[in-house]
């Protein structure tokens, strides 16, 4: 029988699998000049595979006696409405990397439960697949930051 520290770790990766920027794209709709709607489509796949892994995470969770739950987009993320898709590419690719992170975390936490670290490891190798893949789109040169508060630069007054 999983523990409560296996479910909880569980719904870790299915909050990160249900509320990640990709996910946020689809429902925020950002601006895609023309040209650019191969982009979405992209996202869209991501989308696709995330859930199909979150509808596994989520049975696995109830199987196991808890209560899948898919967390809420960060609040930060309702200031990407306005913003282009090149943009909103690097965006995901950089906050991609950090679910990564987070993912590997899970992974290590789920050593003692096979099926849910199975299962956590599929996770993050899709969302490594889906950096990989969004970093092969031919966005604009720009520069990326990761949406949130920004750490204020080092020797200015």
């Amino acid at each position: 029988m999983p523990t409560e520290n296996t479910i909880n770790t569980l719904n870790r990766v299915l909050e990160i699998l249900g509320s990640s920027f990709p996910q946020y794209l689809v429902w925020g709709r950002p601006h895609i000049p023309t040209g650019r709607e191969s982009f979405m489509r992209t996202i869209e796949t991501i989308v696709a595979g995330q859930n199909a892994l979150a509808e596994r995470v989520s049975r696995l969770v109830f199987e196991s006696g808890g209560l899948p739950d898919h967390g809420n987009f960060p609040i930060e993320f309702t200031d990407t409405h306005d913003l282009d898709i090149d943009f909103l590419i690097a965006e995901s690719i950089d906050l991609l990397r950090q679910d990564v992170s987070d993912l590997e975390t899970c992974v290590d936490a789920l050593r003692l439960a096979p099926a849910a670290q199975s299962l956590a490891s599929e996770a993050l190798g899709l969302t490594k697949g889906h950096v990989e893949l969004l970093e092969k789109l031919p966005v604009n040169p720009i520069a990326s930051t990761v949406i949130g508060p920004k750490p204020a630069a080092a020797g200015k007054h």
